[in-house]
């Protein structure tokens, strides 16, 4: 979904920056990024450096950050190893946590979006990243209260997104993966969500909303 963030970005005028865990050389011909810093958000010294990369890269003054980076695994609780359960609590919990912390200086009269899940409210198979996204879901609850009136912090929690990852946590297909939002769908909703003035801390990105807001913006377009 960060590709479709990106694009949708930068298709409203924003000059876009982009870290992730791939090369530089496998990134798609069609992103949209400014420029772009491999990280793995799971190793806290490299989560410092993409603080530092961005303060440096934006001489300061961030107007949106979006922090979306996920990880997850399809299985038990009794199945998962202490390193892997380390891990996921270290990108789902801990990165976004940790570049709040250091982005909020250039987040004055910005935006922050913490993109949570459905799994913010339990998910039968995948205890720790429920796990990670409820304590996320918990912070930016509290940090939208702390930081109001001077950076909106606003959590989005998405429905299922038709992105790869259920497939690469291990998830088997089923028929309710025909239901999966399109990734550009779901970013247009979180970008509305996050860029709008007023509005709740929390949101859910439901199906309706989602649909709704591609009605509007396709009579919009039309009217034109």
């Amino acid at each position: 979904m960060g590709l479709s963030l990106a694009q949708e970005m930068a298709a409203r005028g924003y000059r876009v920056l982009g870290t992730g865990r791939r090369a530089p050389a496998d990134l798609p011909p069609d992103h949209p990024l400014d420029t772009y810093l491999q990280a793995d958000l799971s190793r806290p010294d490299e989560v410092a450096a993409v603080a530092d990369w961005a303060l440096a890269q934006t001489g300061g003054r961030i107007d949106v950050a979006v922090l979306n980076a996920g990880l997850g695994y399809y299985r038990p609780l009794t199945a998962e190893s202490a390193t892997d359960i380390a891990q996921v609590l270290r990108v789902n919990l801990d990165a976004p946590l940790q570049l709040a912390h250091a982005l909020r200086p250039a987040l004055a009269g910005g935006a922050l979006g913490l993109v949570g899940s459905v799994a913010h409210r339990s998910a039968a198979g995948m205890p720790v990243y429920a796990a990670s996204k409820g304590a996320l879901d918990g912070f930016g609850r509290a940090l939208a209260e702390e930081w109001r009136g001077d950076v909106r912090v606003r959590v989005l929690h998405p429905g299922p997104v038709a992105t790869g990852m259920s497939e690469r946590a291990g998830r088997p297909r089923n028929l309710m993966d025909s239901l999966f939002l399109s990734p550009r769908a779901v970013a247009i909703a979180l970008l509305d969500a996050l860029l709008a003035r007023r509005g709740p801390d929390r949101q859910v990105i439901s199906f309706l909303r989602v649909g709704r807001g591609l009605l509007i913006r396709g009579l919009t377009a039309g009217g034109r």
